[in-house]
This record gives structure tokens, C-alpha cells and sequence, in this order.
């Protein structure tokens, strides 16, 4: 058995076992390999993210007897859990007493259903945690400078900055983005935007809004809800 470690990392002098070699181990002693992905991911993810981990397509690949991962995090969809593998293997979790208690309603295998046609059909605008996720630097910026023009450049600024996909998905591995500084006093500002349903971040006594948390059609009501806040 081999599991993700969600939301923690272990740096330093530390070694794991490729789950390949567990999945060797187990052919040669008839035994069982489950793989708990904590997160599994389809494409190729950028910014050097999936060094570290493996996608479901890697997995796949090495025949596993069963994985295991939420359908929320980095696969983009409703909050889930995820078990595939062999199908007698399948069958026999099936007959367990505890899926009464543990399986899904309608909803949530519909919304299920819904987001696996979008990775068949590729509309990655539909799975809107990779689709920010895979934004550029240069598009980031485009849409910050838009939202900065219309509020007023006395107001507010652009920088660069770091951000993590949080929520037990690639623990401590940041990557870039860029924020929108919103110019005044950084815990008054993080207040007044809550209370508008907007959420941001301090850093370094300065409240930042990361554009690779907003999707672009909620830019206009952004810019008003900014507009009210600085005056």
C-alpha cells in the first residue's frame, strides 16, 4: 500500500518507494497493491508540479489492483472519493455492508458523470481548477491590468507573486501568479472584502486579490465590489 501525503511534505535526507516497486513486490508474492493518489490528475501539469506526483494515466499503466482518489482537488470535479481497480475486486467492495453508508447520492455521480465528458471532450473551461491552473503568466497579467485600468491605478496595483493549490494537493509546492494590490490598510481591507464575499490574502502587509482564483466573468462584479470598497 502506498499513500499520498496530503498536506505535508517530508524534506531533506528522506527516500519513498516508487509505487512500481510495490506493485512488483505484491505480483511476486500474490498479494494485493492499493495506491490511495489522495489526488489523482489527468494532463500533464505545469510548472514542474507533477514531478513529484504521479497522474492517473501513469498509474493506469501498472495495472493496479486498486487506486483511490477525490474526485475534488486537482481532478476538478465534486467532492468524492474515487475507487477503481479490478473488477472482482470492485464486485467484492460492492457486497460490503458500509456502502449503504459511504456511496454517493445522484447528484453528485450526475455532476460526476458531467465533469469525465468534459476530460473526454477536452473542454477544460469546464473544469475551472485546471483551467486556472494552466493560465500564463502574460494572460494573469492582461486581466489584472483590465481590472487595475478601470478601478483606477491610484488604487490599486499589480505584482508578482506565489500561490499553492491548498485543499491536501501538492503539499508545499508553490508556484507563480499574479496579484492585484489593493492599496490601504491590509487587515481592514481583508475585512470589508469579506463581508462582500470576496476572499484575499496578506502578504507582507499588503492585501492581494490572486488572479488565478478569479475566473473572467466574475472580473465586472469584482471591479464593482472593489470600487465600493476604495470609494
Amino acid at each position: 500500500m502506498k499513500v499520498h501525503q496530503s498536506n505535508f511534505s517530508i524534506e531533506g535526507f528522506s527516500e519513498a518507494v516508487a509505487y512500481e516497486e510495490i506493485k512488483s513486490l505484491a505480483t511476486q508474492h500474490s498479494l494485493l497493491d492499493y495506491y490511495d493518489l489522495g489526488s489523482g490528475y489527468i494532463p500533464k501539469l505545469p510548472y514542474n508540479l507533477g514531478n513529484r506526483e504521479h497522474s492517473l494515466e501513469e498509474i493506469l499503466t501498472c495495472n493496479p489492483s486498486l487506486i483511490s482518489f477525490s474526485g475534488d482537488k486537482l481532478f476538478g470535479s465534486v467532492q468524492a472519493g474515487i475507487i477503481a481497480g479490478r473488477a472482482d475486486l470492485i464486485a467484492t467492495l460492492k457486497q460490503n455492508q458500509l456502502l449503504r453508508m459511504l456511496r454517493v447520492d445522484k447528484i453528485t455521480l450526475s455532476l460526476l458523470e458531467e465533469s469525465i465528458k468534459a476530460y473526454l471532450k477536452e473542454e477544460w473551461e469546464s473544469i475551472p481548477t485546471l483551467w486556472l491552473l494552466f493560465r500564463s503568466i502574460e494572460e494573469l497579467t492582461q486581466r489584472a491590468l483590465h481590472v487595475k485600468e478601470a478601478v483606477g491605478q491610484a488604487y490599486c496595483d499589480i505584482m508578482p507573486s506565489e500561490t499553492y493549490m491548498g485543499g491536501g494537493t501538492l503539499p508545499n509546492r508553490k508556484f507563480p501568479t499574479i496579484a492585484l494590490h489593493v492599496k490601504g490598510k491590509a487587515t481592514v481591507l481583508e475585512r470589508k472584502f469579506r463581508e462582500k464575499l470576496v476572499i484575499g490574502r496578506i502578504e507582507e502587509d499588503k492585501f492581494l486579490l490572486d488572479f488565478r482564483t478569479i475566473l473572467p466573468h466574475n472580473e465586472v462584479l469584482l471591479i464593482d465590489i472593489i470600487k465600493q470598497i476604495v470609494g
